[in-house]
């Protein structure tokens, strides 16, 4: 929508640049150069109506997809496209939908103006995400086909135009193609100092003092968390060494809202902060893996403790 309004916005702008010219250019005061520039006044008036009106059903329709987004859940682009059925050559008729891809899954809406989600996967239920290249399409459109295999062993194939499409490349790069050393998670609590710099509160890497979802880098030797929001300087001293942390136990999500299969973990550090992450389960059993292999050690909770004693 947003590339439609943009280029209404300048046809209008050219529209209103030929009015101008022909009413002080060199020439003007002629007849005809009288009547073009009014054309082209009126012309301008209605192509800028237009592309206000795409704008405010733009802002309508992001508004009304915020009240179906999950805590730390923000939207990386929204996109018009069509889902073809599996094994098509792209030259049968196709089902219109519109996607929106946020920091957390994917969702997919139909009809394409409805902010409700009718199909979601989670980052973690895409196996592969891929550009197969150009398309069979309608009409004079270009078209890129996508393929989305999902971790079920089933196929999504979608269709967009190539302007689309190009818009679309980098957030499926960020989000949508797995790195071995990296996950996201919702960072959901956090308490005391940060370990490499004492004079600076650990809860500052939450977004306004909500629970923020941040890149998560399992290095060797370190965990190192990455606020996609916040400029890299601002993420400087959040890692982590495995060998000064203690991990607890898998716990259930403590917020509504998410899948039941998602999992909260504890990581404290040095006895002195702490922080709570929470994604899917298979994610959680990854870190927390990752952790005591490289040095961390298990959190005993107080219960337990106590029960040793």
């Amino acid at each position: 929508m947003v590339n439609t309004a943009l280029a209404f916005a300048i046809t209008s702008l050219l529209l209103a640049w030929l009015a101008f010219h022909s009413l002080f250019g060199p020439q003007a005061g002629t007849a005809h150069r009288t009547t073009f520039a009014v054309a082209s006044i009126v012309a301008a008036g209605v192509v800028f109506a237009v592309s206000l009106g795409v704008v405010l059903q733009a802002l309508r329709w992001h508004r009304r997809l915020v009240t179906h987004l999950r805590p730390g859940e923000e939207i990386a682009g929204s996109y018009s496209a069509e889902l073809l059925a599996p094994g098509s050559n792209g030259r049968n008729l196709a089902e219109r939908i519109g996607m929106t891809l946020t920091n957390q899954r994917l969702l997919l809406h139909r009809p394409e103006r409805n902010p409700h989600p009718a199909i979601e996967f989670e980052h973690d239920e895409i196996a592969d995400a891929r550009e197969l290249g150009p398309a069979a399409c309608p009409g004079l459109r270009r078209c890129i086909l996508h393929e989305l295999a999902l971790a079920d062993a089933e196929t999504l194939l979608i269709r967009m135009s190539a302007a689309t499409a190009l818009d679309f490349a980098g957030p499926r790069q960020q989000y949508l193609e797995a790195r071995p050393r990296e996950m996201r998670a919702l960072i959901l609590e956090t308490a005391g100092p940060t370990p490499s710099r004492p004079a600076q509160s650990l809860d500052s890497m939450l977004v306004d003092g909500e629970p923020t979802v941040c890149l998560l880098e399992l290095d060797e030797n370190y965990l190192r968390v990455l606020n996609e929001r916040k400029a890299p300087m601002d993420d400087l001293y959040y890692y982590f060494h495995w060998e000064h942390m203690s991990v607890g136990e898998p716990q259930p999500m403590m917020l509504g809202g998410f899948p039941e299969s998602w999992q909260c973990l504890r990581l404290q550090f040095h006895d002195t902060s702490s922080l709570v992450v929470c994604t899917a389960a298979a994610a959680i059993e990854r870190l927390r893996n990752k952790a005591l292999d490289a040095g961390a050690a298990p959190l005993v909770s107080p219960r337990a403790a106590g029960t040793s004693d």
